[in-house]
């Protein structure tokens, strides 16, 4: 693996540099789309305009950048949404998303076990700095710097991943003696810090980053350049160092008297680990196996305040730890620090400390158990996050504040809706029922306007409301049979005649390979449908506009479905294709002055298809026309499923309504009057309430064939009406009567007893037909 890896960076090199930029574009587009989909994981109440600036800007840089810019990224996801993402797991979903990502070789190593990443790091880290001192030295160290090279290439080639690590190492310092010798150490330690702050501005958020530092001769440790790094990754380094500590104290047990070398060894060994302890932000404090103190770091004086001679010899839980958390004193350091149920060890836990003039503060604290044959000792990782706590804290509030304010604003929108569909309804209403009295052909003129105008509005309501509850999240697609057959058939009623008004010609095909019934959210479904034959209607001055719906494969048992909307009209610039599903935007500046609309539709359908796993595809050409398309996965439906209620009503006339009796319960005098003008006119008999009381009272002296409920009423609801009435009236059909949402009090209305709803402003036509499928 480490090899394939290292090949496949040598060989993207060595392509000419017009096939780089031939791929350019694509490459752009590619980590464009990786981005946008980790800022997407970022939850709108989030507080991270930094990264998400840094994000979307990503795309353009050079590979280093924007391969640092997904680490902090993945560090974020899996900080702060723990519960969605494991580093694992994001990067899976990444590499499945985005696999072309894998042709730049620096994304390679995400996808290598760690023991591999270190290899690989070692190997490019050397790599750049040997490349550094060529570009110092010049002809002067030419020689050498390619002996080395050749070196690094027979290692990378020859030699088995498990010892590479420790051979790079050697091959690092002796590169580091040469130079310091021959232009002395100052010089040498100049290039290695060059090379390794470069490399650590690509890397050093990978987990095996910190591996780096123990290819970094002591002599450059030594200068404290250790504050870049995190509690965890000096832990990682420190435990590494002890493990090879004690590896070397056993060979010098056995070679003490005739090896020297391994003298000078380990006495090296111990001067990094030295300074890597005294350099450390964090309080590195190591306790033996009774929690005595035996040594306390720099860092551990600045954060607790006792110097090294005020702790040596007592314990941790006399020092730093409260009284409230020595529970397990009784068993002393071992219930605390052992090998018991109760242990610490190994866990990276957050506690509160106190400090030496009794301030208490609150800590991450790791213990680490060290053991050879004899002795058992404990290094514990110490460090203060009061600063992080006090974020968190602010980054909580201001979580919370945002719930709030999109709980406040999802209330308002409610509320609003209600408040604008009721007199909606009434102007709605009262225009079709004077349309249906036979008007002055100036006057229908003037009532067919005000008709386009209440619908519009009703649009624009509708899709402010859709596109505020796709934002928070709240639309889940439901899973029920229908004919699609006949939705398409509604579609071209719908639209036929808003096609002819404008002159062009709107046709529907039908692949009849495709099954009429299939399971899926019809309602769904069926507004994309609507947004992209409206808009085409309304972007075609002459010529046509076609639904075409076609199956392209089973799949299993499903049926792989492509819905195309094809118009002649005015078409699409190529580089406006993407600008017109953004929010609020359409193709051009003057497109809302000549056509109207809000710029919703498109957005709002997009983001529909987009969950049903599929996206909205445009093949268009200005002044030839515009095909919208997209494809969906359908289950197969119950074939045995009836034709639609809407059909059997338009043919059995008005015939059902007579001699039957329907209350309304209504309190807004408007709609009341309306919705009884229209039933009256249809035949039946109607008794009209103004709360639920009334409607309660009603019931009881009366014999009903169906109930119209509107939901908001003073003194009781519709919800607890049709409660009380359900518990004495078991089969009275109970229809609601709504201005709300639907998708919001829909589960609320089968729950109280109700047996379905009709919103408002409803059209005569919907409320006849509703009313009829329970006549």
């Amino acid at each position: 693996m480490l090899k394939n890896l290292l090949k496949a960076k040598n060989r993207s090199a060595g392509k000419n540099k017009g096939a780089v930029r031939a791929n350019s574009d694509a490459r752009s587009h590619l980590y464009k789309s990786l981005f946008d989909y980790l800022i997407s994981r970022i939850p709108a109440t989030a507080s991270a305009p930094q990264l998400i600036q840094l994000g979307s800007k990503a795309s353009g840089k050079k590979v280093e950048e924007i391969f640092s810019t997904y680490l902090l990224f993945e560090k974020y996801l899996t900080t702060f949404e723990a519960e969605l993402f494991t580093r694992d797991t994001l990067r899976e979903s990444v590499r499945q998303r985005f696999p072309g990502i894998l042709q730049d070789h620096i994304f390679n190593i995400l996808f290598v076990p760690e023991s591999e990443q270190k290899n690989i790091l070692a190997i490019e880290f050397l790599r750049s700095f040997l490349d550094d001192v060529s570009d110092k030295f010049g002809r002067a160290g030419e020689g050498y710097v390619e002996k080395k090279l050749k070196d690094l290439n027979e290692l990378q080639e020859g030699i088995r991943e498990g010892e590479a690590f420790r051979k790079l190492q050697f091959l690092s310092f002796e590169v580091f003696k040469f130079i310091g010798g021959n232009y002395g150490e100052p010089l040498a330690g100049k290039i290695f810090e060059k090379t390794y702050e470069a490399f650590s501005a690509s890397y050093k958020e990978l987990e095996a980053f910190p591996y780096m530092l123990t290819l970094i001769p002591k002599e450059i440790v030594d200068r404290e350049h250790l504050g870049i790094f995190t509690q965890a990754q000096i832990e990682q380094i420190f435990l590494e160092k002890l493990a090879e500590s004690e590896q070397l104290n056993i060979a010098l047990d056995q070679k003490i008297k005739e090896n020297e070398q391994t003298q000078k060894l380990l006495r090296k060994n111990e001067i990094m680990l030295s300074g890597v302890i005294s350099s450390a932000l964090d309080a590195i404090v190591l306790v033996d196996e009774v929690g005595h103190i035996i040594h306390w770091n720099k860092a551990a004086v600045e954060i607790f305040g006792y110097a090294e001679n005020e702790v040596k010899g007592r314990t941790l839980m006399e020092t730093i730890i409260p009284m409230s958390y020595q529970y397990s004193s009784w068993n002393g350091f071992k219930g605390f620090a052992g090998e018991t149920s109760e242990s610490f060890v190994n866990q990276r836990i957050e506690l509160t400390a106190v400090r030496k003039g009794g301030e208490e503060f609150p800590i991450e604290l790791t213990i680490t158990g060290i053991r050879d044959e004899n002795e058992s000792y404990y290094s514990a990782f110490i460090r203060d996050i009061s600063s992080r706590r006090q974020r968190e804290e602010e980054l909580l509030q201001m979580k919370e504040k945002a719930e709030q304010a999109a709980k406040a604003k999802s209330q308002f929108l409610s509320v609003m809706s209600h408040e604008l569909r009721t007199p909606l309804n009434a102007v709605i209403g009262i225009t079709h029922l004077m349309l249906q009295g036979n008007p002055r052909e100036d006057q229908q003129e003037d009532l067919r306007t005000l008709q386009f105008s209440g619908e519009s509005l009703l649009y624009i309501i509708n899709d402010i409301l859709d596109f505020t509850k796709l934002d928070s999240g709240k639309i889940e697609l439901s899973a029920i049979d229908f004919n699609l057959r006949e939705l398409a058939q509604s579609l071209y009623q719908s639209f036929s005649y808003k096609a002819r008004e404008k002159g062009i010609v709107f046709d529907v095909e039908y692949d009849e390979k495709m099954p009429f019934m299939v399971r899926g959210d019809n309602f769904r479904l069926s507004q994309v449908l609507n947004n992209l034959i409206s808009n085409a209607i309304k972007f075609t001055r002459e010529g046509s506009v076609k639904l075409k719906i076609s199956m392209i494969e089973e799949r299993g048992a499903a049926y792989v479905t492509k819905f195309s909307v094809i118009d002649t009209g005015i078409g699409i610039a190529e580089e406006k294709k993407n600008k017109i599903f953004e929010r609020f935007t359409q193709a051009d500046s003057n497109t809302t002055r000549l056509y109207g609309g809000t710029g919703l539709g498109l957005s709002i359908s997009a983001r529909l298809v987009e969950l049903m796993d599929s996206a909205i595809v445009v093949d268009s050409e200005v002044g030839k026309g515009s095909d919208f398309n997209f494809t969906v996965l359908l289950q197969p439906g119950n074939a045995n499923e009836p034709a639609a209620p809407v059909q059997k009503a338009a043919v059995r006339g008005n015939e059902p309504f007579r001699n039957k009796l329907i209350l309304l319960a209504e309190d807004n005098t408007f709609n009341a009057n309306i919705a009884r003008r229209f039933i009256t006119g249809w035949g039946a008999n109607m008794d009209v309430v103004a709360d639920g009381w009334q409607a309660i009272e009603f019931v009881s002296r009366k014999k009903y064939d169906l109930i119209l409920m509107d939901v908001q009423m003073p003194v009781l609801d519709g919800f607890a009406c049709t409660r009380k009435i359900r518990k004495h009236f078991k089969d009275i059909p109970i229809i609601a009567v709504t201005a709300s949402p639907k998708n919001e009090i829909l589960q609320d209305i089968l729950l109280c007893g109700m047996n379905d709803f009709v919103s408002k402003p409803f059209k005569p036509n919907e409320l006849r037909s509703k009313i009829l499928e329970y006549l």
